[in-house]
């Protein structure tokens, strides 16, 4: 009697075993990277993912079309010190777009500013310059810019933009500017909830 439990029990270990790991076999270890392609596979899917947002699709063509809008501005502004036309703004906007992406939100900014020694305004510039302004928390500088398009270009054309300048008085936690701002901008044709909200 005590033989056959003992038995028993090793039997039942033995499929309590064999249940566990065919439960590993199918949902575990796939979820699992193999060994040859663990961190290479997880760092493409990073790469791809990141990628594919900007309709580019690997690294090596953000900085292959960098180096090419590089090698644009670089040819347009010899060809304008040689009595030709001012280089395209464009090719700085392009230039900085693909630096941002590159994480290089330096490059970026001093490529924008580059802008200003050819033209007076450029709605693209202020724009871009307010919004890595903004990734980097630094809400003054972004108004800053935001208004300098608004009194460049008109109200009438850019009132819209005074959300943004609203919004980032909200951050920065300045009820006042932020009323001031929001009245403007309302008188304009605009309207926000969450503005209206913070303002009760």
């Amino acid at each position: 009697m005590k033989k056959k439990t003992i038995i028993a029990i090793i039997i039942v270990l033995i499929l309590a075993i064999t249940a566990g790991y065919f439960a590993y076999d199918k949902y575990y270890k796939k979820t699992l990277p193999s060994e040859n392609n663990n961190i290479e596979s997880h760092t493409k899917q990073f790469i791809d993912s990141y990628t594919k947002q900007y309709s580019v699709p690997g690294t090596g063509d953000l900085e292959s079309k960098f180096i090419e809008y590089q090698t644009k501005l670089e040819e347009a502004v010899k060809a304008y010190k040689e009595g030709g036309e001012k280089p395209n703004p464009d090719y700085f906007i392009e230039k900085a777009r693909y630096a941002q992406y590159l994480k290089h939100n330096d490059w970026a900014k001093e490529i924008l500013n580059d802008v200003f020694n050819y033209y007076d305004n450029s709605s693209p510039a202020w724009n871009n310059l307010a919004k890595i302004a903004e990734e980097e928390k630094d809400y003054v500088k972004a108004n800053e810019y935001y208004q300098k398009m608004i009194d460049s270009f008109g109200e009438e054309q850019y009132w819209s933009y005074y959300y943004y300048i609203c919004s980032n008085y909200m951050y920065l936690g300045d009820k006042a500017k932020t009323e001031e701002c929001y009245t403007k901008y309302k008188s304009l044709g605009g309207s926000d909830s969450q503005i209206e909200d913070y303002l009760k």
